[in-house]
Parts: structure tokens; C-alpha cells; sequence
């Protein structure tokens, strides 16, 4: 879960923020969680780091949810969102009003990759300015091992 705020100003030593893509589009909230990890018994199999989300009402009046996200392949394993998307719920206090489901690419043995997601969620205009945070209920992932996989960048067979 994050709470939505305004997107973070430009600060030496931190990236700037990644969404929403053009702000000129209309105003925007931003929040970020820092990470998401899926196991396989004890070992984190892959993740998903630094989500960036915004909710951004565009002029012409609909209102784009956009993540963005570095693809952790440097774990045990290997996955992806095909069979088991991560879900984004636009929360009110304890109303869910909206969500968007992220079929996210592949996360490959070996790689650390930027990974982007935009959809247009239906939200009311009263809606949109009640929403307070974002929330990521629990999903499962269906992984794969890494050994076998191709070396990347001259090391080992699976990273």
C-alpha cells in the first residue's frame, strides 16, 4: 500500500520520477512502493522494484493510471504477470473504486529491467479526488528456475 501525494521535485542523487510520462497532460498524484517479491519456499524467486505509480486526469477528461518498475532478475528465478497479473486497487478510505491488472513482461535470469504499464481506469471526477492511496492485494507467480538459462554479460550459466 502508498499513499498518494505530488510528484517528488527534482533532488540531486535521486532519480526524477518516471510517471507520469508527460505531466503536461493534466494534474497528477504519485506514490511509490519500494518493492514487491515473490518466493518460492524461502528464496525470493524475482521482483519488481521501485514501482512508480501516478494518477494522472488528462484534458480531455479521462483519468490514466501509469506504473513504472526495474524488473529484479537477479534472484532464483524467472516470471512474469502473463498467468498471474499484479493488481492495482484506487482506494478511499476502505472503498476499493477502481482497479487495473498488470500483465507485466517477462522478468529474465540475470537482467535488471524498466518495465511500463498505462490504463484508463474508470473514475468519476468526485471519485478521482477521494482517492487517498493505492493498494496491491496479494497475488501468486508462477516462476521458473534460472539454471540453464543463458549467461548474461559474461557470467554464470542462469545469470
Amino acid at each position: 500500500m502508498s499513499l498518494f501525494g505530488r510528484i517528488p521535485p527534482r533532488t540531486p542523487g535521486r532519480s526524477d520520477a518516471e510517471v507520469p510520462r508527460d505531466a503536461a497532460l493534466g494534474p497528477a498524484r504519485y506514490a511509490r512502493i519500494s518493492h514487491v517479491y515473490f518466493y518460492a519456499d524461502e528464496d525470493a524467486a524475482y521482483g519488481l522494484l521501485d514501482i512508480e505509480i501516478s494518477l494522472q486526469r488528462r484534458h480531455n477528461g479521462e483519468i490514466w493510471l501509469e506504473a513504472y518498475c526495474i524488473g529484479d532478475g537477479y534472484q532464483s528465478c524467472r516470471g512474469s504477470g502473463a498467468e498471474h497479473p499484479l493488481r492495482f486497487e484506487l482506494c478511499s478510505g476502505d472503498n476499493c473504486l477502481a482497479q487495473a491488472e498488470w500483465r507485466y513482461p517477462p522478468v529474465l535470469c540475470g537482467h535488471f529491467d524498466p518495465m511500463m504499464f498505462a490504463a484508463r481506469v474508470r473514475l468519476s471526477a468526485a471519485e478521482l479526488e477521494s482517492v487517498d492511496r493505492i493498494y496491491l492485494p496479494a497475488t501468486s507467480a508462477a516462476a521458473e528456475s534460472c539454471t540453464g538459462a543463458p549467461a548474461v554479460f559474461g557470467g554464470p550459466e542462469g545469470h
